[in-house]
């Protein structure tokens, strides 16, 4: 034991780099602790029915899968992770400018290739493979969570199988949802009615709805009838859902507002989404306004997770006592959720990691990003930082940076091309109603090749001129 403290201590003094990060890692888990919490998307108060579990399999690979897994439920994701990578690409630029001089700018540049490549790798690994994800554990006798926002490869822009669609509501502890593709509903009354007679498991529950895009996005839920809705008027959709029996929400309309929240409450809406995949209405006085309006004018408010099938994670839910649920039989389940959003009785609750609004300033938000995550880790994901820094200090690495500088291009390369052709071959059966999968097809195809080419041309380039690295 004394022999292996040694080593240790040796390591750290070897390792200043590795130790200030882990000593920085303990520091700021220590001082700022916040736990992860569920939390009321419209008082914001903590709600105590509902814990977070993590696997012990999760919580060995947090070095791997835990940046992803945050901010996979950044409110902007996508602009958060490209701007994580700048920031990457210029702290790589200025560590070689400490360690060369003015030539570092050669490899510099040469490392653009494999830059990119690991970017777009890890951001196809976030989006499309299984990451062991965090699970909301509901601890109420009777009450049960359900989706009023979710899109499969049905819609233009989803990418995911209905039955995908089930297994990500099952492992997001929900016990229904609503499926509402864009603008048309045939597919999900045959996929309801499927369920009805047993056709497929019976949990989680399905209920058919549509994405109605009008004046605003709407969710139009309880639908019981065929229905298309490409280029309607909004008061002729409304109208039609309050005649089947269904009910209108307005889907996230924080974020553009079209029209005025007056507008549409004179139009007959019966709620509004006050929080969308992983993001509150913004900013605060929207937040407010909408708070406002639903209360005075009896309107019921909904989270929806806008599901298209981008990664694992899920960040709001809306919650219904319903005693008796798994006693019920198909039809009664749709009902009983229908009333109690007619009756307002539903909360809207949020999986809460961080502040919850956007970014004044989205340049900083690796530095605001990286304390969040940190400050929100167990005892358990701490260790596993510490054993896997200290694993990788004992592996002697050979600094052979010119083969990484052209394998990884190649290898990201080839695997996004291959995912590329599932997602080709995906999009066969859906042509007539799916955009996005051969687009992504499309465009992984294009990227891949181009990230092949670029490190075969790096590789010839340290080949045929050694002191480029």
């Amino acid at each position: 034991m004394n022999k292996l403290l040694l080593q240790l201590k040796q390591k750290c003094v070897a390792n200043p780099v590795l130790t200030i990060f882990m000593s920085m890692i303990v520091g700021i888990n220590f001082i700022f602790h916040r736990p992860i919490q569920i939390i009321n998307a419209v008082s914001l108060k903590i709600e105590n029915d509902y814990s977070i579990h993590l696997s012990v399999f999760r919580e060995l690979l947090e070095p791997i899968v835990g940046i992803p897994l945050f901010y996979l439920r950044a409110g902007e994701p996508v602009e958060e992770y490209i701007v994580l990578w700048i920031w990457i690409f210029l702290s790589f630029g200025l560590y070689l400018f400490l360690k060369k001089g003015f030539s570092f700018y050669k490899k510099w540049l040469l490392s653009i290739p494999a830059i990119i490549g690991l970017a777009y790798f890890i951001l196809v690994w976030m989006i499309f493979w299984p990451i062991p994800s965090n699970k909301i554990i509901n601890q109420s006798d009777s009450k049960i969570l359900f989706n009023t926002h979710a899109h499969s490869y049905f819609s233009h822009d989803g990418l995911i199988t209905p039955e995908e669609q089930m297994e990500w509501h099952t492992m997001n502890g929900f016990d229904a949802f609503f499926l509402t593709e864009h603008n048309h509903n045939p597919n999900t009354l045959d996929l309801v009615k499927q369920q009805r007679n047993r056709q497929l498991k019976q949990s989680p529950h399905i209920m058919a709805g549509i994405e109605f895009s009008g004046s605003n996005h709407m969710v139009l839920l309880g639908l019981t009838d065929s229905l298309i809705t490409f280029g309607k008027k909004d008061s002729v959709i409304i109208a039609e859902v309050h005649r089947q029996g269904g009910i209108v929400g307005v889907a996230h309309w924080f974020d553009g507002q079209n029209k005025t929240i007056q507008h549409y409450i004179d139009s007959g809406v019966n709620g509004f989404e006050i929080v969308n995949k992983n993001q509150l209405a913004f900013p605060n006085k929207i937040h407010n306004d909408i708070i406002n309006a639903c209360n005075n004018n009896n309107l019921f408010f909904l989270g929806g997770a806008d599901y298209h099938g981008y990664g694992p994670t899920c960040g709001t839910w809306n919650v219904l006592d319903v005693p008796n649920w798994d006693l019920l039989n198909h039809e009664r389940k749709t009902e009983e959720i229908l009333i109690g959003l007619k009756k307002r009785d539903n909360e809207v609750i949020v999986y809460s990691d961080r502040d919850t609004m956007p970014f004044d300033n989205i340049w900083i938000s690796p530095l605001i990003n990286i304390i969040n995550y940190f400050r929100g880790l167990n005892i358990f994901q701490i260790l596993s930082w510490i054993g896997w820094g200290i694993v990788l200090s004992f592996i002697r690495f050979r600094k052979k940076s010119k083969y990484i500088l052209h394998w990884i291009p190649i290898i990201s390369g080839t695997v996004i091309v291959m995912k590329a052709r599932i997602l080709i071959e995906k999009s066969i059966p859906v042509v007539q109603h799916n955009d996005v999968l051969l687009e992504f097809g499309d465009l992984f195809t294009l990227v891949g090749i181009g990230l092949i080419v670029s490190g075969i041309s790096v590789w010839l380039l340290t080949k045929r001129f050694k002191s480029l690295v």
